[in-house]
């Protein structure tokens, strides 16, 4: 994928109802391309919400997110367990979704490199939490990407998929994503460039950086909403 996204999050705030606490409250940040986040943070922290938010599969109630034009990759905590398409059929489902073209030899690639068990050819809402983490990330990763967004991918992975999916995001960052991951602990992604912790639905801090993370904290102000959603777990 040629140049670099750059995503910029600005003075966003999130809650569910015109009386419930802000799951997000004043995040200002631009992350740049060729680059993995790790955002950490307890539960009800704010680490999904912010993570829809940048990928576009929840809306702000105030300010925005601005992304770069091209795909967004989007990896979702779980999988619906309701889901009754084979995994075959719903990786070739969202390649369709996203205007992707059939994409069954990557699919096929990369379901033997993440190690699915038992194979594609099995209902998702019938597999392990592991292996349904298998399909996720690979309609995720199916095509070239902008942004990727994965919400604690590692989750019920065995070890050689997790050495797989490191590698799949470290070649992503070559590529000029901007790479965007959640967990409890830095030690999830180690290589990662910065790392962002979340408390109470604020910043609370950033580790190192080698490529250019802005984080700033500024008082909440109400700007207009970035409108537009996707959600792998949402459109079947």
């Amino acid at each position: 994928m040629s140049g670099v996204a750059e995503v910029r999050v600005e003075r966003v705030r999130k809650r569910y109802s015109r009386s419930g606490r802000w799951v997000l409250d004043g995040i200002d940040a631009t992350l740049s391309g060729g680059a993995v986040t790790l955002v950490v943070g307890g539960n009800g922290s704010g680490k999904t919400t912010l993570l829809r938010t940048v990928a576009g599969a929840s809306t702000p109630s105030a300010g925005r997110v601005v992304r770069p034009r091209g795909p967004v990759g989007y990896v979702p905590e779980r999988l619906p367990a309701e889901l009754r398409m084979t995994a075959r059929q719903y990786v070739r489902h969202m390649a369709r979704l996203r205007r992707l073209p059939d994409g069954a030899e990557r699919a096929a690639s990369l379901f033997d490199r993440l190690g699915l068990r038992p194979g594609p050819d099995v209902p998702v809402g019938e597999l392990s939490r592991g292996n349904s983490q298998k399909v996720a990330l690979t309609q995720a990763l199916l095509g070239p990407t902008a942004v990727l967004v994965l919400d604690e991918p590692y989750g019920g992975l065995d070890p050689a998929a997790a050495q797989a999916l490191t590698a799949l995001l470290l070649d992503a960052r070559t590529a000029g994503t901007a790479v965007v991951l959640s967990g409890h602990d830095p030690a999830v992604f180690p290589a990662a460039d910065a790392v962002v912790r979340l408390a109470d639905g604020r910043l609370a801090g950033s580790g190192p950086v080698r490529t250019r993370l802005v984080l700033r904290r500024r008082d909440p102000a109400a700007v207009p909403v970035a409108g537009g959603s996707w959600d792998p777990g949402r459109d079947c």
